[in-house]
């Protein structure tokens, strides 16, 4: 073969391996929808998940994506609000090719996907934190109905419950009031309530309701107060965890204040001032990953997100961004083991067994959709401006 033809066929390979690598790396990407509470009263909630689950399918295409295909992340914001919920969800499923759902952030407003989600069968990783969500069943007339595409990843607000009650019986706290926000999280932290604290010696002598967009809980406090309780639950996310927080000061309460699993975010300190010293929640470990002792088996993944975040977003995660940052991992996961099929990831996500994750050991089965249990839960304190976590 003489130069000249030698020099063709270099040049001919040469092109075709370029042309071959740009159809390889243009393959359209695999969608996967994040619909969260972007503005509203839970936007603070929202924001964290959404950078939460960008970090994770950032980390995934940085290694190349799955098979050559990149991950993109559709957005849309529900508003904080059930209606604008259900309008984004439909807004991407008619406009987009989407094999998964991250989302949505607040219970009510996955109540009112739940439905939607069912009938197009495309599996749903949910941040709300109510238990409601995978419990109640789809057609009130029909108790078997319940959602088989839906999962969630906080632990269940029973466990929580139940975390509080378990420290109020270590702790001899006995007569408790207990102070909700009326509507979907808040009612199901009642329910919840009323079911865990007998489990634990705690009696519930006083409840108290107030609505999402109230600014002062004085008048429920007080009657609260007068009722001699040793403690105070506070069953709510967004402003009304400082504004209960800073109404108990003001009115001189010594029984000491517990918050719900959503409260252990820097958005606390922002929303309780001061007023959040000695506040005590159940939380991730997210928060206090520093404080965990060597032999957990958590503590190295959790410190490594920790870091990422911080040096992605400089700012430090709360308690919300495990929950994100979970969800978006395991539908990952799922799509690297069967590729972009709905039902297949569904199936994938229901088989999650024994995975460590930011918020726990996720053990998700199809009688659980969630996969954690009590154990996975620690106790904390707000203290100076940070988290101590309890024995």
């Amino acid at each position: 073969m003489n130069r000249r033809l030698l020099t063709l066929v270099v040049m001919v390979i040469t092109v075709s391996f370029m042309v071959g690598s740009s159809l390889c790396y243009s393959a359209e990407p695999i969608k996967i929808a994040g619909i969260f509470a972007l503005t509203g009263r839970a936007a603070h909630i929202g924001t964290a998940q959404k950078d939460a689950v960008l970090l994770a399918i950032d980390e995934a295409n940085q290694q190349g994506g799955i098979n050559g295909r990149m991950l993109e992340m559709v957005m849309e914001d529900t508003e904080s609000n059930p209606t604008k919920a259900v309008m984004a969800l439909k807004k991407i499923l008619e406009s987009q090719d989407v094999v998964a759902i991250i989302g949505p952030t607040l219970t009510g407003t996955a109540m009112a996907m739940r439905g939607f989600i069912e009938k197009e069968k495309i599996p749903a990783f949910m941040h709300s934190g109510g238990d409601v969500i995978l419990k109640a069943p789809l057609d009130k007339k029909d108790p078997n109905s319940m959602p088989k595409w839906t999962f969630k990843s906080p632990y269940k607000a029973a466990d929580a419950m139940g975390k509080i009650c378990q420290y109020m019986n270590k702790h001899g706290i006995k007569k408790i009031g207990f102070v909700y926000s009326n509507e979907g999280f808040g009612k199901d932290g009642l329910r919840n309530v009323k079911v865990q604290a007998p489990k634990y010696g705690v009696e519930i002598v006083a409840q108290e309701a107030f609505q999402p967009k109230d600014i002062d809980m004085t008048a429920q406090l007080t009657r609260i107060n007068a009722k001699g309780v040793d403690a105070i639950i506070a069953w709510t996310v967004g402003p009304a965890m400082g504004i209960i927080a800073k109404n108990i000061k003001q009115l001189g309460i010594k029984a000491p204040l517990f918050e719900c699993h959503g409260a252990g975010d820097p958005i606390f300190w922002k929303v309780a001032g001061e007023s959040g010293e000695g506040v005590m929640m159940p939380s991730t470990k997210i928060v206090v990953g520093d404080q965990l002792p060597d032999s957990d088996i958590q503590k190295k993944k959790v410190l490594d997100y920790v870091k990422a975040y911080q040096t992605k977003f400089n700012r430090e995660p709360g308690t919300m961004v495990a929950y994100g940052a979970d969800a978006a991992f395991i539908i990952i996961d799922a799509i690297k083991k069967v590729g972009p099929d709905r039902a297949k990831i569904r199936d994938a996500i229901e088989n999650t067994t024994g995975y460590v994750g930011i918020s726990g050991i996720y053990n998700i089965s199809p009688q659980d959709h969630n996969g954690l249990s009590m154990d996975d839960i620690v106790m904390i304190k707000a203290t100076k401006g940070g988290w101590k976590l309890l024995d």
